[in-house]
């Protein structure tokens, strides 16, 4: 035996699996069984002889950790190797000394603050590279620092400026505020404050690896830097307490009654999905499907905006039987849900528009495969999801992460309708409709006004203003596309009458400039138009239509060509761009109508220079209205298709406006038609007013809409309700009425 004055080498190694490591390179402590089985390695040192030991290796963990206590604790005990070897009550009484001065071993916790300056289409790569440097996630959190937490958290002044205000950004034209909240970690390793100020410069370098600090750069005007983006602090209650504290708290959801909703499953909409990501190993093993979630992908596929994101360490069985992707009571779902309730999960909501079609198609080709990925198939299980897992106050939107920014209206934090409505009540009412503003250019309508209605109805718009007009200088200013060839488009928009459309539904513009293809003529040619010859019957080219490119333009759109106001119920975002809503027809007009009719056709050869089309001296304009019972029928919309026969068979369109009557108003109208109509009245509601030419377009209506109904029986149900005058002298009157500048209405 070695004397106690004969010095010791004692040393420690750390890495992974560094004991199963060590034991490997030491070989089996058996002396007999060593030189057998390795007898040049240093498994001849291990034991020199039986009674001379030159090397001792603990291999049980919990001798491993003694050893360090009693080595690099601080504490050199006088007869180490007897209290090793000694009873539990010594074993106990060192291993519960205070650990702070042990240098191996401490594992420690801290906060973690990322700066709202940062994105959260970061937040993956900031997990990412959190894992990278050996942080294990604890829990997480977003929350809203003050000035006086941040002091308590010890932020400094140039600190407050990135943690503490919502980041401004130039976003369509507009400065947005964005949102104002941190993204809070709490995480453990081994010494964890020493490498704290690495971490952030990790989770920096991350970021400009992925090409993201211009991202933030555009969210922050000041100069980015680590200290800008992070800031860590150790843990402690008062600071738990002064973040909140509420990462593993879960909301009060008893009271949600799920069969009153209606859950809208529009695709075209915004949609509400969750996302949960469960296993061991989810920091480093998901992460890359959740960079593309979160990104976007290779494909060109706009990310999802984070809503919300929680850390559970451990399921409850009613979370894991929520998460399920498998049939209730079934064998898979019973393993499903004890696989869950065994391994944590990051639980996120996300949103953007086909949310549910764009996550399948990310998902794994195994779904749900291993249960590592998890998505709620149906709006009514994520609306379920999402109270389960978020209060109202988690539900955080950014605008900056938004695929459809542009199509939503800025002024608020949030889309229309969330000014009055909760995210919940949002998730099961659906966002409010947009308006939207279609401008078909001179010569690319006429020959399928009829088709451009049916278009319009097949992709759930609400037609809600229309008006043939000649565009002025400064009205083709305003609606032009800036482009190198603006006098030849100015030149363009001012050759004939355009057709003005005012367009309502949810998801507008983007719906719109879906529908109108490519931008590029090349490209809508040879990829768009065999689509649009296939499907609607007519050619379709991009310079021939106009649509409202971002939200911010259809409110100023929609201004311009309907000044006025448009046909239908005002909605909290019309109110607050101050668009109108027509309660009367702004263009009736008794005195106009009490011109002199005395001269036949006087009203035909007043609608701007007679053409070519004036054909006979029988040539003729009436006045065709299609009430609101019509334009609100469910598909198809035979109206449309009716007076797309109407325009085959010779009749030309020269006049439309879309109105609504007040009541003296429907009862005048109702009195100028009373020898057609019966003396019925004008039912309430838009009406669209259309002026044709054609031969005996007046004394011969009813035969040319009886020669287009033996073609088509099932127009009968439609023409029963036309309204349309039976006289030349009724028809000037009507048209005189109804339409203020005749002389800016063209024959063709």
């Amino acid at each position: 035996m070695h004397s106690e004055e004969e010095p010791v080498l004692i040393m420690a190694f750390r890495g992974p699996h560094a004991n199963s490591v060590w034991q490997e390179i030491t070989g089996p402590s058996d002396p007999q069984l060593a030189r057998r089985t390795d007898p040049a390695s240093i498994n001849a040192l291990y034991h020199h002889s039986q009674d001379e030991p030159l090397l001792y290796s603990p291999r049980l963990a919990s001798l491993v950790h003694l050893g360090l206590c009693l080595w690099f604790g601080g504490r050199i005990a006088k007869n180490t190797q007897s209290m090793i070897e000694g009873s539990e009550e010594d074993r106990s009484r060192i291993l519960t000394s205070a650990p702070g001065t042990l240098c191996a071993t401490v594992k420690a916790d801290i906060f973690l603050l990322v700066s709202p300056v940062v994105g959260p289409h970061c937040y993956s790569y900031i997990l990412s590279a959190c894992a990278k440097a050996g942080f294990s996630l604890l829990g997480l959190q977003r929350a809203q620092i003050s000035r006086k937490q941040a002091q308590t958290l010890g932020l400094t002044t140039k600190q407050v400026t990135s943690f503490c205000h919502a980041p401004t950004v130039l976003l369509v034209g507009e400065q947005v505020e964005l949102s104002s909240h941190c993204l809070v970690l709490l995480m453990r390793r081994e010494s964890a404050v020493t490498h704290c100020s690495r971490l952030q410069i990790g989770c920096m370098n991350e970021l400009a690896a992925q090409g993201l600090i211009g991202s933030i750069r555009a969210r922050f005007t000041d100069v980015v830097s680590p200290h800008v983006c992070f800031h860590t602090v150790p843990y402690s209650k008062s600071h738990h307490n002064v973040l909140d504290g509420l990462m593993w708290t879960m909301p009060e959801c008893s009271h949600m009654v799920l069969s009153k909703h209606a859950y809208p499953s529009c695709p075209d909409v915004e949609q509400v999905v969750i996302l949960t990501l469960t296993g061991q190993n989810i920091m480093k093993s998901e992460m890359d499907f959740l960079h593309t979630v979160l990104r976007g992908d290779a494909a060109g596929r706009d990310g999802f905006e984070l809503l919300a994101l929680k850390w559970e360490p451990k399921l409850s069985k009613q979370q894991a039987q929520e998460l399920s992707p498998f049939e209730i009571g079934g064998r898979e779902w019973q393993s499903s849900v004890q696989s869950l309730t065994s391994t944590p999960a990051l639980v996120l909501a996300l949103r953007r528009v086909r949310a549910f079609i764009t996550l399948r198609r990310l998902l794994p080709q195994n779904y749900p495969g291993d249960l590592h990925v998890l998505m709620s198939p149906t709006p009514e299980t994520a609306f379920r999801q999402t109270c389960l897992f978020f209060s109202e106050a988690e539900l955080v939107p950014d605008h900056s992460s938004r695929p459809s920014l542009k199509f939503l209206p800025l002024h608020h934090i949030d889309t229309p309708g969330l000014r009055s409505q909760s995210l919940y009540s949002y998730m099961t009412v659906g966002p409010e409709p947009l308006l939207t503003l279609a401008l078909f250019k001179p010569g690319a309508w006429r020959h399928c006004f009829g088709k451009i209605l049916t278009i319009i109805k097949q992709n759930g718009y609400t037609l809600v203003g229309l008006r043939v007009l000649l565009l002025d200088s400064n009205m083709a200013n305003a609606l032009m596309h800036p482009s190198e060839q603006q006098e030849l488009e100015l030149k363009y928009l001012r050759s004939g009458p355009s057709l003005a459309l005012g367009l309502l539904r949810v998801n507008a513009i983007m719906r719109l400039l879906e529908l109108m293809g490519p931008e590029d003529p090349v490209e809508a040619r040879t990829i768009d138009q065999t689509l649009w010859r296939a499907q609607y019957g007519f050619d379709r080219l991009h310079n021939g239509i106009y649509g409202s490119p971002s939200y911010r333009k259809a409110v100023e759109d929609i201004k311009l060509v309907f000044p006025e106001g448009v046909c239908c119920t005002e909605s909290s975002v019309m109110r607050h761009e101050k668009i109108s809503c027509l309660r009367s027809d702004p263009d009736a007009s008794l005195d106009r109508e009490q011109l002199n009719t005395a001269v036949k056709n006087t009203f035909s050869s007043g609608f701007g220079q007679v053409g070519p089309l004036v054909c006979s001296a029988l040539y003729q304009t009436t006045c065709l209205l299609i009430p609101s019972n019509l334009l609100q029928q469910s598909q198809p919309p035979l109206y449309s298709e009716l007076l797309q026969r109407l325009l085959r068979t010779g009749c030309h369109l020269v006049a439309g406006k879309l109105c609504t009557a007040d009541e003296k108003q429907r009862q005048h109208i109702s009195e100028l038609l009373r020898p057609s109509v019966g003396g019925a009245l004008l039912p309430e509601g838009p009406c669209l007013i259309i002026a044709l030419q054609a031969d005996n377009a007046v004394t011969c209506f009813d035969v040319i809409l009886e020669r287009v109904c033996r073609e088509r029986p099932d127009f009968r149900r439609v023409t029963m309700k036309l309204l349309y005058p039976n006289s030349e002298c009724g028809a000037v009157k009507l048209l005189r009425y109804l339409f203020e500048d005749q002389s800016r209405v063209l024959t063709a």
